[in-house]
């Protein structure tokens, strides 16, 4: 690897911890910037939105739940790099899921974008969260 790839490795997985934090903040704005026009999110339900319509639906669930992304790893492929990680829903009236996910970035311009995220149920980890 590359100093250049470790670089931008690791300024990825900043950026795909970030996403996680800004939904859950209600921060909008700034969760908007750094999601592609064409972004689309698959749930773990099997539901899939659009970029306007997962940051409308993640509006009202501000102060009802944290997103916790852990064990973030993220491979570089040129202008696309993917991001895997665990990902705990921490609900204040004590619920919990527990899933993963996969975020496909395109770099745009020189900063990288979400294009895609597939998250998906995982039964079988326990939580990352305390």
């Amino acid at each position: 690897m590359t100093d250049n790839n470790a670089a931008i490795q690791a300024r990825l997985q900043q950026l795909d911890s970030s996403i996680d934090s800004l939904a859950s903040k209600g921060d909008f704005e700034a969760l908007g910037a750094l999601l592609a026009d064409d972004f689309r999110y698959n749930h773990s339900t099997g539901l899939s939105q659009n970029k306007r319509e997962w940051l409308d639906g993640l509006k009202p669930l501000v102060g009802r739940r944290e997103r916790i992304p852990s064990s973030i790893q993220v491979e570089v492929h040129g202008d696309v790099a993917v991001a895997m990680a665990d990902l705990d829903i921490v609900w204040t009236d004590g619920r919990h899921n527990y899933d993963r996910y996969v975020r496909i970035y395109r770099s745009v311009g020189g900063n990288w974008l979400a294009i895609s995220q597939r998250t998906l149920p995982a039964h079988d980890r326990a939580p990352a969260a305390t």
